[in-house]
């Protein structure tokens, strides 16, 4: 069994936690440029996904999946996310230390469709590429051996919780993201000469996803109060938030994303609690379709190589800029890698809108890091 933190400490802990879970509370109310939240780069806690991964690498696979093993391996990670959460409140920023139940993107598409995904220590693939007739099979499966896992994994988290952390159930693919790892790359050829069974891939991916929340939710209940949230990446969410992966909506057409994915991540928000969207920069042109889709809570950008990063194109690109601005008052723009050397010009652009920003201090100085913490909260309206 793991000891629990001292009763000083985890009081200390929890009381931390409640102050930026109130900050959060307050960003996800309003609607005001200015409303800005800021963690400084690095691990609250340590990553469940990263702790996974390497366990299934070790494997073997079928010792990692017995139930009988998962009390064992979940209370080991418990012990070093505990450990770590400490060292994550050493400067008062906005980053909430969570626990995300995922291991992998070839999990999710393995989750959906069966079969045993290729493990690699950092995450797992599988893209089955599934005919036709074999999607005309598909359906949720609770009995299906990683949802499964997951189901345990939650359950032990839960039995281990102390107030002291959040738990993401599940991380998800947006509906055409997942129906790609269904179908294969095929799927984008097929959106323009067979659109209706496309659609009804879609269609049905969404279906899975709400039937894999509502299986969790009530196999695997939350000891947490109602009013506790969710969290993924340090950023806080509402009850029943979720994580969707939106990686096709940068390599389609506006046209096709209005077609193919806005619709289908509205109808999946809408029975969730609102979702953190993933995002990467070679998007930025679709940044305000994604904010104006309905149950967007944040924009999450990740930099990629050859494209300009959010930083690049807030600071040096005016008409980008102002897309960004004004989709960021739509749903808030979530990035990384605010630079300490023009971190003042950035943020007398960042007031004129809403965003979640990972800072990158001068040095990892005490001093340092808390004079840019300082310096960022002043920009802002949330202190």
């Amino acid at each position: 069994m793991i000891k629990p933190p001292g009763k000083e400490a985890l009081l200390d802990v929890r009381q931390k936690l409640a102050d930026r879970m109130d900050r959060w509370k307050l960003f996800h109310s309003r609607k005001d440029a200015g409303d800005l939240m800021f963690y400084v780069w690095g691990e609250r806690g340590c990553s469940l996904e990263g702790y996974l991964c390497q366990k299934f690498k070790e494997g073997p696979v079928e010792r990692v999946l017995d139930g009988r093993n998962i009390p064992k391996i979940i209370e080991e990670y418990v012990s070093q996310h505990r450990a770590a959460i400490a060292a994550g409140y050493r400067f008062d920023d906005d980053a909430v230390p969570t626990a995300l139940v995922y291991w992998g993107i070839g999990a999710i598409n393995a989750a959906m469709t069966g079969g045993w995904p290729m493990h690699d220590g950092f995450t797992s693939w599988y893209e089955p590429n599934r005919s036709w007739e074999q999607i005309a099979q598909l359906k949720f499966d609770a009995d299906n051996p990683w949802v499964q896992f997951a189901l345990k994994v939650n359950r032990e988290l839960w039995r281990l919780w102390e107030g002291d952390f959040h738990v993401l159930p599940f991380l998800y693919r947006s509906p055409l993201d997942a129906a790609n790892g269904v179908r294969g790359n095929e799927l984008f050829v097929e959106m323009y000469t067979d659109p209706q069974r496309v659609h009804a891939l879609i269609d049905w991916c969404v279906d899975w996803m709400v039937s894999m929340e509502e299986f969790l939710a009530v196999q695997a209940p939350p000891a947490a109060p109602a009013g506790w949230g969710t969290a993924v990446w340090g950023a806080w969410l509402p009850d029943r938030g979720v994580f969707v992966n939106g990686d096709p909506v940068g390599l389609i057409s506006r046209e096709m994303a209005l077609e193919f994915e806005r619709p289908y991540n509205e109808r999946f928000f809408a029975r969730t609690g609102g979702a953190l969207y993933h995002n990467h920069t070679i998007g930025l042109y679709q940044a305000d379709l994604v904010s104006g889709t309905r149950g967007v809570l944040v924009q999450h950008f990740v930099d990629d190589p050859g494209q300009p990063s959010v930083v690049k194109a807030l600071l040096d690109m005016p008409p980008l800029r102002e897309k960004l601005l004004e989709a960021s008052l739509q749903a808030p723009i979530g990035f990384w890698g605010a630079p300490a050397d023009r971190l003042d010009e950035l943020l007398d652009i960042v007031r004129h809108g809403r965003f979640v920003i990972g800072l990158n201090p001068p040095s990892d100085d005490p001093r340092d890091v808390e004079a840019t913490l300082t310096k960022a909260r002043a920009a802002g309206n949330i202190r």
